[in-house]
C-alpha cells in the first residue's frame, strides 16, 4: 500500500466489512488516518442516530391515498358529464338542431327565392334612361349598325317601326 488510506477503505470500515491486516495495521500506526477515521465515525454516528429520529414514510398508504383521490375525482367528473349529457339530453339536443337546420335551410331558400322575383321584376320593369345620342357615340356604339338601318327599303323600314311600337307597348305581336 502507497500512503494513507482511501475513501474507499473508510467506508468498508464503517459496514464493519473484514479489512485487510496491512490496513489495520496501518490505520493503528498512521496518526493522520486515525484523525480522518475518527471524524468519519464522529460523522457517521451523529447522522445514523438522525435517521432514528425521522420516521419512514408510509409510502403504501400514501399511493392509496393518491389512488382513491384520483378515482373519486374521476368518478364524479363521469357523473357530471353523465348528468348533463345522459341520453335524453342527446337525443333531444340532436333533434332540436336537425329541426333548427331544416328551418335554417327551408327560410335561405324562401328567402333566395324572394331577392331572385325581386330582382327581376326590377329588371324587367325598369325603364331605361334616355341617353343623348352623343353619349351613345362617346360610350363606342357601333357604327355600323346606324349605317344598316339607313340601307334598309321602305318596307323594312315600316316592318322595324311596327316591331319597336309593339315593344313599347309591351305586345309581343307583329303588325
Amino acid at each position: 500500500m502507497f500512503g494513507h488510506l482511501k475513501s474507499e477503505h473508510f467506508i468498508n470500515l464503517l459496514e464493519g466489512s473484514e479489512q485487510p491486516h496491512r490496513e489495520r495495521r496501518h490505520l493503528e500506526s498512521c496518526p493522520q488516518c486515525r484523525a480522518t477515521w475518527e471524524s468519519v465515525l464522529s460523522v457517521y454516528t451523529d447522522m445514523s442516530s438522525a435517521e432514528d429520529d425521522i420516521p419512514e414514510p408510509d409510502w403504501a398508504a400514501f399511493r392509496s391515498s393518491v389512488r382513491d383521490q384520483l378515482l373519486a375525482r374521476s368518478v364524479r367528473r363521469g357523473a357530471f358529464i353523465r348528468r348533463w349529457t345522459g341520453w335524453a339530453v342527446r337525443r333531444s339536443v340532436a333533434w332540436a338542431l336537425s329541426l333548427m337546420l331544416a328551418v335554417g335551410i327551408l327560410a335561405g331558400a324562401f328567402m333566395w327565392h324572394l331577392q331572385k322575383d325581386h330582382d327581376t321584376k326590377s329588371i324587367v320593369g325598369e325603364t331605361p334612361k334616355p341617353t343623348m345620342p352623343a353619349e351613345l357615340i362617346e360610350a363606342g356604339t357601333d357604327k355600323t349598325v346606324f349605317d344598316d338601318l339607313m340601307q334598309l327599303s321602305e318596307s323594312e323600314q315600316e316592318k322595324l317601326h311596327h316591331l319597336l311600337q309593339s315593344a313599347e307597348k309591351g305586345s309581343p305581336r307583329l303588325q
